[in-house]
């Protein structure tokens, strides 16, 4: 399932959600989108202006992607669950928000390998690639993460042919 997020700013973030319903058929289904205030129809797509927290925290628990605005709430509900969203900050030059304070907290964030920031909405299909791919890196609910488990088996097995061969 892949859940799209814009939040609940009173600015549009039609440039967002445009390539979002352009790419639809290709991300993990069901896509489910709580677009806000921007009007959204896409056939593909189960549609939601707003959702309580509970069902919004449920939809990102359960995604197998994240593809959200940069805001803080939504990107830290997401950490705390594991995830590695695909994040894009509004804009103040869109007249997406008042000011441009997503660009530098998802800027930091992506520094810290915590998110999958995309400038511009021809990066979004190349993103979605790479944070599924992190997702195999990443601690969810107390599993060790598919990599470590594949290093660890890999060592062992490494560690039994020299072990043998005494």
């Amino acid at each position: 399932m892949t859940f799209v997020s814009v939040g609940n700013a009173q600015q549009p973030f039609n440039r967002f959600l445009k390539n979002v319903a352009a790419i639809a058929l290709k991300l993990p289904q069901p896509v489910i989108v709580q677009h806000g205030h921007t009007p959204f129809e896409c056939p593909v797509c189960k549609a939601k202006a707003f959702m309580g927290m509970e069902e919004f925290s449920s939809n990102i628990r359960d995604a197998e992607l994240l593809i959200m605005h940069a805001g803080a709430g939504s990107i830290i509900h997401a950490i705390e669950a594991g995830k590695v969203p695909v994040v894009m900050p509004r804009r103040v030059s869109f007249g997406e928000h008042i000011n441009d304070h997503q660009v530098q907290f998802a800027e930091a964030l992506s520094k810290a390998g915590k998110v999958v920031m995309i400038e511009n909405l021809e990066e979004l299909e190349d993103a979605v690639k790479k944070a599924l791919l992190l997702k195999g890196l990443i601690k969810l609910s107390g599993e060790e993460p598919r990599m470590v488990s594949l290093v660890r088996n890999k060592l062992a097995e490494i560690a039994s042919k020299v072990d043998m061969g005494r």
